[in-house]
């Protein structure tokens, strides 16, 4: 089915910023949703066309604003060509979308487990490299833990935090059941989100405590499993699975999977729809409920902080003087934690606009409201820096006790 073209809205997407090979930069739009069947590439002047295919500007309003722009017309022909590619990519927002997308979450329902191995290494090479983050694990010890913060960065950049994080987990009293807390990256929820699929990875099948978010719907008296598919792709969950099928692999333990919206946008901790929980609600009915269950629960936040350089849209090129002005502000953050100033950790993000672009201010700040009055220690702050790439990623390791 195709879409009206003439007021066409394109999906959120990634856009990566490439060179050519001669000399022209491009732009490739990727779908990390998986909805979308392939990539799409565009030139500069594309890339002006897909800023305006938001659902208000018809064709004609984006030839005129091509023209103002850069002083010559753009053929109507070719927009429409870009917009009928755009199309067959499945990266607009329209009835071929939804249609599409109803297929996918039909077929997620109907499978046996969310199953993203295809995305990982054989289950040898995923262990080996776990257990060497592990090993290097520099934490102090504690016995009684009720939360932690990790990254959600892939193990390469994150592995100084995933290793301080999980070493205090793995000297910890294990826990029976692990509610897990992601960021939504790409997911069509604007609200807290969980899945009631078990988690078949490479190292094996960890099941999903489906009781237990049964009694958090409940408690919240609404639905928490509407917009499930998110969890498809979203790896700030699926890292934090494979870190406890290392270090936590006798008992036996479950996870509860959950993604947490950003809440500094225009609605805040509530859902853009007004439909389900704020992150209060949330946040608060989930620490009540892990300390009624029979079992230890331990909360885990799958979290990075703040994403700059110019492949995150800074204009100009990162400079180590700019990255020490970025772990001020990052360090300010977690000083925030560490004195258990809750509300103040949320409103310096706002403040600044979340200018640094920290992603997962959702899923500390339910974490928080989850463990009121539980000390928190940060055991360690660190810059994934790549100046080539102009890509620098931040994230922190803290336990809460």
């Amino acid at each position: 089915m195709r879409s009206d073209p003439t007021r066409p809205a394109l999906r959120p997407l990634d856009v990566v910023p490439f060179n050519d090979g001669e000399g022209q930069t491009r732009f490739a739009l990727h779908d990390q949703a998986g909805i979308s069947p392939q990539s799409v590439s565009v030139s500069l002047p594309g890339y002006f066309v897909l800023a305006h295919l938001d659902g208000a500007h018809t064709v004609a309003d984006i030839e005129e604003a091509f023209e103002r722009q850069f002083g010559t017309k753009l053929p109507a022909e070719q927009i429409l060509r870009l917009i009928e590619a755009l199309d067959d990519a499945v990266m607009l927002d329209n009835e071929r979308f939804n249609m599409i997308y109803a297929e996918h979450v039909a077929a997620y329902r109907a499978a046996a487990a969310r199953d993203n191995r295809a995305q990982w290494p054989d289950a040898d090479s995923l262990r080996g490299e776990l257990e060497q983050i592990l090993n290097v694990g520099g934490a102090p010890p504690m016995r009684e833990v009720a939360g932690i913060i990790a990254p959600h960065l892939d193990y390469a950049r994150g592995g100084p935090c995933y290793s301080d994080a999980y070493a205090v987990l793995d000297e910890a009293e294990p826990a029976t059941r692990f509610v897990i807390l992601g960021t939504n990256h790409a997911g069509r929820s604007h609200g807290v989100v969980a899945t009631t699929k078990d988690f078949l990875t490479p190292l094996g099948q960890v099941q999903t405590d489906r009781a237990f978010i049964a009694e958090l719907e409940r408690w919240l008296g609404t639905g928490l499993c509407e917009h499930e598919l998110d969890h498809l792709r979203e790896h700030s969950i699926e890292l934090q699975v494979h870190m406890l099928q290392v270090c936590q692999p006798r008992p036996a333990f479950t996870i509860v999977p959950v993604l947490c919206p950003d809440p500094c946008g225009p609605t805040g901790t509530s859902p853009l729809d007004g439909n389900g929980p704020s992150l209060e609600e949330f946040g608060d009915a989930l620490g009540e409920l892990a300390r009624e269950s029979d079992g230890r629960t331990v909360i885990i936040a799958g979290a990075d902080l703040s994403h700059v350089g110019q492949r995150f849209g800074d204009p100009v090129p990162g400079t180590p003087e700019f990255l020490a002005v970025v772990e001020k502000g990052d360090r300010a953050l977690l000083d925030a934690l560490e004195q258990r100033r809750d509300a103040d950790f949320l409103t310096t993000v706002r403040a600044s606009e979340n200018v640094t672009r920290v992603c997962s201010v959702g899923c500390i700040y339910t974490l928080l409201r989850a463990l009121p009055g539980r000390a928190c220690h940060v055991l360690r702050y660190h810059q994934a820096v790549d100046f080539e790439a102009e890509t620098h990623v931040t994230c922190a390791a803290a336990v809460f006790g």
